[in-house]
């Protein structure tokens, strides 16, 4: 994880790098701290669920206002959150991934033999550009 500090603007950056994404958490610091709320956000796209996502913010937002952490203990607590979602998480055995490119999601869909695990949107390609509905590593019939 890189901290980044930005003073001018009372910001503070984490980024959170797995593979070849990157997840990003602003946290903005009031001009009146540390009387007014920190709000924490998101920067770009959301690689977990919605409501896990806020679950994390609220986390860390309880421990800067009212446990008075530091942003340091916050950011440490995101981290650690990444880090059991995505501990022992297989990669994608299409692009070879455990976030999606483009989409940034986990491998969802799984091969009922094999138990390999799959995006949906590199299943879907595999679909349509082979002609049939076969796991593309043990080839036996996909079901969803």
């Amino acid at each position: 994880m890189i901290v980044r500090a930005r003073p001018g603007s009372r910001e503070v950056i984490a980024t959170y790098t797995i593979d070849d994404s990157a997840i990003e958490l602003s946290v903005q610091l009031p001009a009146n701290y540390p009387l007014g709320p920190i709000s924490a956000d998101r920067r770009g796209k959301i690689v977990v669920a919605v409501q896990e996502w806020r679950n994390w913010l609220m986390q860390l937002t309880t421990v800067l206002t009212y446990q008075n952490g530091s942003i340091l203990d916050g950011l440490t607590i995101w981290k650690k959150n990444l880090d059991k979602k995505f501990e022992g998480v297989e990669e994608c055995m299409i692009c070879y991934y455990i976030l999606h490119s483009s989409s940034l999601k986990l491998p969802k869909l799984s091969c009922h033999v094999c138990r390999k695990k799959f995006h949906s949107a590199c299943l879907y390609k595999w679909f349509r550009t082979s002609n049939n509905f076969t796991c593309p590593l043990c080839r036996n019939e996909f079901a969803m």
